[in-house]
C-alpha cells in the first residue's frame, strides 16, 4: 500500500469543526449591515449576507488568513477575518469546542467599540 492510502476498514481522520457561537451584539451588526445594504440597492443585503454566512462557515477551522486583532495582547486569542468584497471584520475567539463570535465590525466605524465585549 503506497503512501497517503487509507487500509480498509480504516476511516481517514478529518479535522473536527468546531461550532459557531455567534454573540446577541454581532447579530444585531449583521442584521444592521444588511439592512443598510439593502436600502442602498435592491439584493445588495442578500450579498454581503452570502459572503459573510461563507466566512462564517470558515471559522469552524480558521486559517492563517485570520490574524490576531492589533492592539489587543496576543494570549486574549482574539482573531480576526476580512471579508473581499465588503469592508467588514469577523472579530472571534478559538475556543476548545467552538468559535465565539465577538463582532462583525465595520472597518472604517469606530473600529475599537466592541473590545469591551472581551
Amino acid at each position: 500500500m503506497g503512501c497517503g492510502q487509507a487500509s480498509a476498514g480504516r476511516a481517514r481522520s478529518e479535522p473536527m469543526k468546531k461550532a459557531i457561537r455567534i454573540d446577541a451584539e454581532a447579530e444585531e451588526e449583521i442584521a444592521h449591515a444588511i439592512d443598510r445594504y439593502e436600502k442602498e440597492r435592491d439584493g445588495l443585503g442578500f450579498e454581503f449576507w452570502e459572503e459573510l454566512s461563507r466566512a462564517i462557515d470558515s471559522l469552524e477551522d480558521p486559517g492563517a488568513e485570520c490574524g490576531p486583532v492589533i492592539g489587543l495582547p496576543r494570549e486574549l486569542g482574539v482573531r480576526r477575518k476580512l471579508l473581499s468584497r465588503f469592508p467588514y471584520a469577523i472579530v472571534f475567539v478559538e475556543e476548545d469546542t467552538f468559535v465565539r463570535v465577538i463582532s462583525v465590525m465595520h472597518g472604517h466605524r469606530r473600529p475599537a467599540y466592541w473590545r469591551r465585549r472581551i
